[in-house]
């Protein structure tokens, strides 16, 4: 209303352009002021087709006015139509081809809100809440009504099967049908493919939107879960939808039993042969590859049992084929049937070396006790060994009987002649008994002195005996 008088005013008054912007602006402010200040509600409403609306309107009335009457129309190509309406003293109004869908969600003086049910395409347009206020009059408010569609999504496999080591080819395909606006997919996954995005056209204005993945096949993500993503208005959060990839692959083949310590005798010995493989495994066969296969020996649920002893001629190559419905593969394994258990030479040599190391044990203690006891059995060293250890400076001079005679003067010889036997002898043994004392003694006055020698000794004759004296040292 207040925009109509202001165009009506600037057709009125052409000849003051400056004047006229002032007045537009004035008058669009007070528009604005007043239009805000009474009725408030969303410029924009989203409706999900087939669900319930809610078309927000508050109503601000200050303390000088009084609210008459509310309500709410909506514009259709044949003009406006009333909804609804609210009177404080005369209750809800609502015409019969919206009442089973339309109604106000708790009337008041300040709240003027309604709930369409079941919205469609034909609701989609322009709706205006309407104050009535006295003395100011009418005030009102309007929002544009959008219909949203909801996509339904779904993931589809590609159309080929996903075989092991085969070209690039669709995974998968996920699909947002119908949906308004169009819906956004991606594909979240570490595998290393690629997404191609396509988009249709439906009626009444909605889009189907689909997203292949491409990827490389190989058995080793065999399981492996990729997720289609779809982001849409309609959504109240993020649709997820996991997908488990199922890659065909020829068969893995694993045989398993043979440990390396097969030896003649040992029982109860068998090859068992394992095969993964998508198909599973239809077809098992074992065979020997450098001969006949031995005697007692067959195929119990896959595996390659030996019902008796091993024997010798029982050593050689053994393969295990295994098929599905992608290819056939085998696995060979060698047997090596040994005389004697491995086992068994290792603990044998182990209980021999043990066995040798308490032999060297034990003899090295008995020489040791051997040893140790002859040093406690040998005699103390004698004062004569103790005197031959010095050095060569403090050695005594020798006995008494190990001396070289003196010799004699010439005018002595006959009395030396005859001189008795015995009385040597008794000199000797005297001279023996005598000398160790006298060489300790000498030692403790006169640490250090020289050898002697037989000149250094003179006979002396005292009646019928001769004493040989020597004077350097005072021994008799």
């Amino acid at each position: 209303m207040v925009l109509t008088m202001t165009a009506h005013y600037l057709r009125n008054n052409p000849i003051h352009p400056g004047l006229d912007v002032k007045v537009l602006l004035v008058l669009s402010f007070v528009s604005g002021l007043v239009y805000g200040s009474q009725v408030v509600v969303p410029p924009k409403v989203n409706a999900v087709l087939g669900k319930n609306v809610t078309l927000s309107c508050r109503v601000q009335v200050d303390t000088n006015l009084s609210l008459t009457q509310s309500s709410w129309e909506r514009k259709l190509p044949s003009g406006w139509v009333t909804l609804a309406v609210y009177n404080p003293m005369f209750g809800i109004s609502i015409p019969p081809e919206y009442e089973r869908r339309l109604s106000f969600r708790s009337p008041s003086m300040r709240d003027a809100t309604i709930v369409l049910e079941d919205v469609g395409f034909a609701d989609i347009g322009i709706y205006t809440c309407k104050v009535a206020t006295f003395p100011l009059g009418n005030t009102q408010a309007s929002t544009t009504v959008s219909v949203i569609v909801e996509p339904k999504v779904y993931v589809s496999a590609g159309s080929s099967a996903l075989i092991d080591g085969g070209n690039e080819t669709t995974v998968a395909t996920c699909i947002a049908e119908r949906a308004r606006p169009p819906a956004n997919i991606s594909w979240e996954t570490n595998l290393y493919g690629t997404s191609d995005a396509h988009m249709q056209d439906d009626a009444n204005g909605t889009t189907t939107t689909q997203v292949h993945y491409t990827w490389k096949p190989s058995r080793h993500a065999q399981g492996h879960t990729i997720t289609c993503v779809v982001k849409h208005s309609a959504l109240q959060s993020d649709f997820r939808i996991p997908y488990i990839i199922n890659v065909q692959f020829a068969p893995d083949i694993l045989v398993l039993g043979y440990d390396g310590d097969w030896y003649v005798g040992r029982e109860n010995v068998q090859l068992k042969c394992r095969a993964k493989a998508n198909p599973l495994a239809q077809h098992f066969r074992w065979i020997r590859l450098d001969g006949e296969m031995p005697d007692g020996v067959k195929v119990v649920n896959n595996s390659l049992v030996f019902m008796r002893p091993l024997q010798k001629n029982d050593s050689g190559v053994y393969r295990c084929e295994v098929a599905n419905d992608i290819g056939l593969h085998n696995r060979d394994i060698r047997i090596h049937v040994q005389d004697v258990s491995q086992k068994q030479m290792t603990s044998s040599m182990a209980i021999a070396g043990a066995v040798m190391g308490a032999v060297l044990a034990l003899f090295l203690i008995t020489v040791f006790t051997i040893v140790l006891i002859t040093a406690r059995k040998a005699p103390s060293p004698t004062y004569t060994d103790k005197v031959i250890e010095l050095p060569p400076t403090h050695k005594p001079p020798p006995p008494y009987t190990e001396r070289p005679p003196a010799i004699p003067r010439a005018s002595q010889a006959p009395q030396v002649a005859s001189f008795s036997q015995a009385r040597r002898m008794d000199r000797r043994y005297e001279l023996a008994e005598w000398a160790p004392a006298r060489m300790a003694r000498r030692d403790l006055q006169s640490p250090t002195h020289h050898s002697l020698s037989y000149q250094e000794w003179i006979c002396h004759q005292n009646g019928a005996d001769q004493v040989y004296i020597n004077h350097r040292e005072h021994y008799v």
